[in-house]
C-alpha cells in the first residue's frame, strides 16, 4: 500500500512532488543508494552530519513495529548491511526509530516508517541520556521489535555504538526529537530537516557510499 499524499511514497513511486524533488529538482534524479523490492536507503535530509541515512520500507506502514515478520527479516539484514557500510566509512554509529501509530504522538516528521542511522565518532552517545529519562527493555534481536512494540503507541528503538538493542517507552515527544538531541551535542543548529536547502553534506553522501551498495543493488 501507498498513497502519493505521503512524501516517501510519493518519492519512491518516481514522482517529483515531495521534498527532495522540489530541492534538487532533478540534479540528482534520485537519492538512492541501495533499494530492494520491499526497502530503499537515502541520505537523510537535513545532514546533521555526513553520512546520516535513513532505511525506509516502500510499502506505507506507520512503524517499523508493524512490518509483517517476512520484512523484518529484510528490515534486519539491510539494516545489519547499512552499519556495516557505515561503521566502515565513517566510524562507530547509532540507530534509531521512533515508532508511532498516531501523529498526536509527536516525534515524527512524516508519518510513514523510517530507520535512521547516524555516524556518531565525534559525540558520546545518547544512550545514557535516553536511560536516565525513559523506561527501556533490552533485547538481542531486531527482529523482535514487532512483538516488543505491540501495545505501545508510541516508542523509540534504539541500537547504541556498540551494538546494543533498546526500547524506549517514551510517550508522546516533540518534533525530530532524536535529531535535536544529536544536533545539540554536534553544536549544529540544522536539526530540523524541513528547511533543509541542497546539501554538499547529502551529496558527498551519495558519492561516498553508493558505490559501496552497487554489487548489491536490485531493480525494484
Amino acid at each position: 500500500m501507498s498513497t502519493t499524499e505521503c512524501d516517501f511514497c510519493n518519492e519512491f513511486s518516481g514522482n517529483s512532488e515531495n521534498t527532495f524533488g522540489r530541492i534538487y529538482d532533478g540534479r540528482p534524479e534520485s537519492r538512492v543508494i541501495f533499494q530492494t523490492p520491499q526497502m530503499v536507503v537515502v541520505p537523510s535530509l537535513g545532514q546533521i552530519v555526513e553520512g546520516y541515512l535513513l532505511l525506509v520500507p516502500r510499502s506505507h506502514f506507520k512503524a517499523i513495529g508493524d512490518l509483517p515478520k517476512a520484512f523484518l527479516d529484510e528490515f534486519a539484514c539491510i539494516s545489519a548491511r547499512v552499519g556495516e557500510v557505515l561503521e566502515r566509512a565513517y566510524g562507530p554509529y547509532i540507530l534509531f526509530e521512533h515508532g508511532t501509530r498516531s501523529e498526536n504522538a509527536g516525534g515524527c516528521g512524516i508519518y510513514h516508517a523510517h530507520l535512521h542511522v547516524a555516524p556518531i565518532a565525534s559525540i558520546p552517545d545518547p544512550v545514557s541520556t535516553l536511560k536516565a529519562k525513559f523506561p527501556y527493555q533490552e533485547f538481542d534481536d531486531l527482529r523482535e521489535i514487532g512483538d516488543r512494540g505491540t501495545g505501545l503507541p508510541s516508542y523509540l528503538l534504539y541500537k547504541d555504538r556498540t551494538g546494543r538493542l533498546y526500547l524506549f517507552d517514551t510517550g508522546p515527544l516533540s518534533s525530530q526529537y532524536m535529531r535535536k538531541l544529536l544536533a545539540d551535542a554536534l553544536n549544529n543548529k540544522g536539526w530540523d530537516w524541513r528547511t533543509a536547502g541542497r546539501e554538499e553534506r547529502l551529496l558527498a553522501t551519495l558519492e561516498r557510499l553508493a558505490a559501496q551498495f552497487d554489487p548489491l543493488v536490485q531493480a525494484p
